[in-house]
């Protein structure tokens, strides 16, 4: 549900969206020094939305549409993949948000009304309805786990506006979880799952991004992971309160999104048309029912395991997420 649950303790992430008002600024990151261009963590902008603003990270010209609009897992935030993301804006645009509720964004939460996933996807269709509205053309949707589902939803309440999609182990549910979200017992029984009190027990604040980073280092979750995604990821992760630092996913947030599984998403994939990809992981996916109920409930849909993958295989083996957007892209 946006993930597996991540860590021995509660201090790390709980895993296994016309005109741009743009302040455009690059964040710096505390990532180790490195000569590769990937690792750019990207031009901040700010899409201002009716309840506030979506924080977007750009690579390639910012000044056009995006080729490519990425969505990142539960607990994350944009900047988090830009190791993976940055060497794409060498031939494309792309453009990575900050869900509400996550990194940089301003945009107002509710924990305790979150039932399902559709305000996650009302915000990128926002996003998608203004370009429509600009005159620009469809556009390619990748995501992560949560990412993922996001990117099925709107895809399916606006088709006309997306071109094709490369989902990244997306939370796939069982029929049986959904149903039960709607019976009085859903919602409590959802919100005191492990994963959804993990997320809540998290520790939200440290001292400062250093400390956080150099106890994050020494997580299991992190240990595969390659160099430039944890200091990414803790550079937008957190924001200033006083004389520490806080997460800025909080973990009430984080903890409602993992039980909000009200959201019809093998139904709203049986009705995408559009060229679909489904890169599901071997090991620990959230994929439940594996390529093989793809097949079955969604045929168009091109859906393959992985060999040697956990969950978070786009920070542990980004070459393989690289190739498959660079594949989308590319395709016309």
């Amino acid at each position: 549900m946006g993930g597996r649950s991540a860590l021995d303790g509660p201090a790390g992430p709980s895993h296994p969206a016309a005109c741009i008002a743009c302040g455009s600024q690059s964040i710096l990151s505390s990532a180790e020094p490195s000569s590769t261009p990937s690792f750019t963590p990207g031009a901040r902008q700010t899409i201002p939305l009716p309840d506030g603003g979506l924080s977007v990270l750009r690579w390639g010209d910012a000044e056009r549409a995006p080729d490519l609009i990425f969505l990142h897992a539960t607990g994350f935030n944009a900047q988090t993949y830009a190791p993976l993301l940055g060497a794409l804006g060498d031939q494309h645009a792309i453009m990575a948000i900050d869900q509400r509720g996550h990194g940089q964004s301003t945009l107002p939460i509710h924990p305790q009304g979150m039932v399902d996933w559709r305000l996650y996807a009302g915000d990128l269709v926002a996003l998608l309805d203004r370009r429509m509205a600009n005159g620009d053309g469809p556009v390619a949707l990748a995501g992560h786990s949560l990412g993922g589902v996001v990117s099925i939803l709107a895809a399916a309440m606006r088709p006309q506006a997306v071109r094709a999609l490369t989902l990244l182990d997306p939370v796939m549910m069982p029929l049986w979880m959904r149903l039960i979200m709607f019976t009085p017992i859903g919602l409590p029984f959802m919100r005191r799952s492990p994963l959804s009190r993990g997320a809540a027990g998290r520790r939200a604040t440290f001292p400062s991004k250093d400390e956080a980073l150099k106890i994050y280092r020494t997580r299991k979750l992190f240990a595969r992971w390659r160099p430039g995604f944890l200091e990414n990821y803790v550079e937008s992760g957190f924001v200033a309160e006083g004389d520490y630092v806080r997460l800025a996913c909080a973990p009430e947030w984080e903890s409602a999104t993992f039980a909000a599984q009200r959201s019809d998403s093998w139904g709203a994939l049986a009705k995408l048309t559009m060229p679909t990809r489904i890169l599901a992981a071997e090991r620990d996916s959230t994929v439940l029912g594996g390529v093989g109920k793809v097949a079955r409930l969604a045929p168009r849909v091109r859906a393959e395991t992985v060999p040697g993958t956990s969950h978070l295989f786009p920070m542990e083996q980004p070459e393989i997420v690289r190739d498959a957007l660079a594949e989308m892209l590319d395709a016309r």
